[in-house]
């Protein structure tokens, strides 16, 4: 099981999972190119915890290329109505042929499912930048103790007393934990304002100096105040970058998280920001991306070579002719016309290969 990773859905290989929540499967992205290759692919950007199940038991009329004895099931494995292709509380595709709203999408650090900014029951954040995850209101509700932080985070005046972590919540009235959460994919982040522990000595983006001396004993988890300006009221909740070190860590809360199966939220790791970050590191970011896409063709063999920029000559080639048409009738490009020429592209290209 891998902590993050990206993933993808075979509907070629296993049609029924559009219908059957049973047949729910998901592939590494190292198996959508080598045993799934002009497959119907569904992109779920990433998820936590996830094993592949190319070759298992879900999808055991398939021969993994990689691993080709796969006989353990993927017990640990989740599977939300994204694989099947539908998102958000409306249950619909992305993007949905049917919508002609041009709205974002986000994605909830919990339950890990996308939903349109306009079906969360909340205002939206004035920018990406004032939070960085989201918690829906699915999850709000089944994990209420997140609701005794919101507007917490924000107002409550933290100090470090004897470099031990403690919340001071003396004098407080009506304030709860406001959370943000972004997306990744990009769907992906950003960062709201929050309570920080003494901004005058502990930066945001750093967790407490000595993390190991946090005690286990004393529960720092604010207390439940309603009807405040700034405590939770309903819907989804928007979370600042670094939120989750303000969790608090007693032994109490610690199985309060394993009963409700969040422990991850402690786990600055487990972040999409992180795993981004991660793949940055791994594969530089010097140069430009058309210099990196050579270094990596020249690292091909002659034969692929000549195959991919046949490809990539012929795919610029009909994109030139098709934006020529709205240039030609004065039309603007959008993105469901981008989407429908890449997908008319990509049957061509699998019919030609059948």
């Amino acid at each position: 099981y891998v902590g993050r990773q990206a993933l993808y859905a075979c509907l070629t290989c296993v049609p029924e999972a559009r219908g059957v929540e049973s047949k729910r499967s998901g592939i590494c992205l190292a198996c959508s190119l080598q045993c799934h290759d002009n497959h119907e692919l569904l992109e779920l950007y990433t998820k936590r915890n996830f094993r592949c199940d190319c070759g298992g038991k879900r999808m055991s009329d398939v021969k993994c290329k990689l691993e080709p004895r796969k006989e353990e099931e993927n017990s640990r494995n989740r599977y939300n109505q994204n694989f099947s292709g539908l998102y958000c509380v409306c249950h619909r595709p992305y993007p949905d042929p049917d919508d002609d709203v041009d709205d974002e999408m986000i994605q909830c650090v919990v339950c890990e499912d996308w939903y349109h900014m306009r079906h969360l029951d909340v205002d939206e954040p004035k920018s990406a930048k004032d939070y960085a995850e989201m918690v829906c209101a699915g999850c709000m509700e089944t994990n209420p103790f997140l609701k005794n932080y919101v507007g917490k985070i924000e107002d409550t005046n933290k100090t470090t007393l004897d470099d031990t972590v403690q919340v001071d919540v003396t004098g407080l009235d009506e304030s709860n934990v406001a959370a943000t959460e972004a997306d990744p994919d990009t769907a992906g982040p950003s960062e709201p304002k929050q309570r920080r522990l003494d901004d005058s000595k502990v930066p945001v983006e750093e967790p407490p100096k000595d993390k190991a001396t946090v005690s286990l004993d004393i529960c720092t988890m604010p207390p439940l105040v309603e009807g405040g300006e700034k405590s939770y009221k309903k819907g989804a909740s928007f979370w600042i970058e670094g939120w989750r070190k303000f969790l608090c860590q007693c032994k109490t809360c610690g199985e309060l998280y394993k009963k409700h199966g969040v422990e991850f939220l402690l786990n600055e790791k487990d972040t999409v920001k992180h795993y981004e970050e991660v793949g940055k590191q791994k594969h530089g970011t010097a140069g430009s991306s058309y210099e990196r896409g050579m270094q990596m063709l020249g690292q091909l063999d002659q034969v692929t070579q000549v195959d991919m920029l046949t490809e990539y000559n012929r795919m610029t080639s009909r994109l030139r002719e098709f934006l020529d048409q709205f240039v030609t009738n004065q039309q603007v490009v959008t993105r469901d016309d981008i989407n429908e020429f890449f997908a008319k592209l990509n049957k061509e290209r699998r019919e030609s290969t059948a």
